[in-house]
């Protein structure tokens, strides 16, 4: 990842600059009461806040972008860094600019959690990999609204440029967990979720896609006869799946062996199975009906509605309760002391953990990336809450 390294450290803060039309500030640094060593470069543009680490190691320091901030434009990030960089004593970095990590990313079809509610799809494609179905689907359906769930950066930018260079119109990315994103849909509104070769975990299921609350989510959203699309080579995963639905009040699937179409479009890793004469497996489950408890709306829901006066009292403790954990890290605080403090935190249910940052200003708290409107995520606030009102114990 972008990074350099110096022997002095930055220390012009408060400065601002500018890159791609966007407007950054620097902030001052934010020190880690854990590792004296570690500090936060908090950046703040219009619309999002970056945070470089600096860490001071034996004759040098090392920056580089934490990673729950890190921008997928990774031509923005390595430019963000030079800033930082251009005036110190440089030992090494890798910052050089390159085409393949700038193409594409600015063709306005990225999405994140914020402006996830923007766009109106009307198939999903959980986990494209290299894309090779999900663009074969924009193709082959340019009156229909895509949209392709990736957390990992390279696919996400392999497909971007796919966009732009086949002037798609249709398709948009997101780099959000999945089992997050389809939470904010509407009901009944989705035609189709296309789920292939996901990872099977059969050593740690939790981790799984595929589970009575995903198979539920899914439903809420999917039309009447809209359907679930799942494919994979291992049979266990499969076979786990299949008694999963076999477990619910009602369900209507079917199951194919070695029986794709002749115009299918095989993802690498499905060309690689077949080339291995392996067996590819196809469910597909269809939403005849669903009653589920439809999410709440209300905006205001993860706003904090009482003084907090300090982080530090929290720092690096774990709580659990009724199946939701919160897990408050390490805290940073001004230099020299001052009104702002961040945390580190994890919270929501194991099967879909959410990462944040805890921000107090003024006795005022916020998160800087906020929760999704989902059950696990509202029972997580509210457990926090407490903890932060002194309600709770130490777990």
């Amino acid at each position: 990842m972008p990074h350099f390294t110096s022997k002095n450290m930055f220390v012009n803060t408060n400065t601002t600059f500018n890159i791609d039309n966007d407007t950054y500030r620097v902030s001052s640094y934010l020190l880690s009461n854990r590792f004296p060593n570690l500090r936060i470069l908090p950046i703040i543009g219009e619309n999002e806040v970056i945070f470089v680490r600096c860490i001071q190691r034996e004759g040098d320091y090392l920056y580089k972008v934490d990673n729950l901030t890190r921008h997928a434009n990774l031509q923005k990030t390595k430019d963000l860094l030079a800033f930082l960089s251009k005036d110190l004593d440089e030992v090494h970095h890798n910052l050089h600019a390159t085409t393949k990590h700038s193409k594409g990313m600015q063709n306005g079809f990225l999405l994140y959690q914020e402006n996830l509610s923007s766009i109106e799809p009307d198939i999903i494609e959980i986990g494209f990999g290299s894309g090779r179905h999900l663009l074969d689907l924009a193709k082959k359906n340019p009156q229909k609204i895509l949209l392709g769930f990736e957390i990992y950066q390279p696919s996400i930018r392999q497909v971007l440029n796919a966009i732009e260079l086949n002037n798609l119109q249709n398709l948009y990315v997101c780099n959000l967990d999945a089992r997050l994103g389809i939470e904010m849909f509407k009901t009944s509104s989705i035609e189709a979720i296309y789920l292939h070769f996901p990872v099977p975990w059969n050593k740690a299921k939790h981790r799984r896609v595929m589970g009575r609350d995903f198979v539920e989510n899914s439903f809420r959203i999917l039309k009447h006869k809209g359907f679930i699309d799942l494919r994979s080579d291992d049979l266990t995963y499969v076979q786990d799946c299949i008694e999963e639905m076999l477990s619910a009040n009602r369900v209507s699937f079917a199951v194919r062996k070695n029986l794709l179409k002749q115009d299918n479009i095989a993802s690498k890793y499905e060309e690689r199975w077949v080339g291995l004469n392996k067996d590819i497996y196809e469910i597909r489950i269809f939403n005849e009906d669903f009653n589920g408890v439809f999410r709440e709306e209300d905006s205001h829901y993860f706003d904090f509605d009482f003084k907090v006066e300090s982080l530090l009292t929290f720092s690096n403790q774990k709580w659990v309760e009724n199946g939701i954990f919160i897990s408050i890290g390490d805290v940073y605080t001004r230099e020299g002391g001052g009104e702002v403090s961040v945390a580190q935190l994890t919270f929501g249910s194991f099967y879909i953990p959410f990462n944040t940052y805890l921000i107090l200003e003024q006795d005022k708290m916020h998160y800087l990336r906020s929760p999704v409107n989902v059950k696990s995520h509202r029972l997580a606030h509210e457990f926090l809450c407490r903890i932060l009102k002194g309600e709770v114990t130490k777990g």
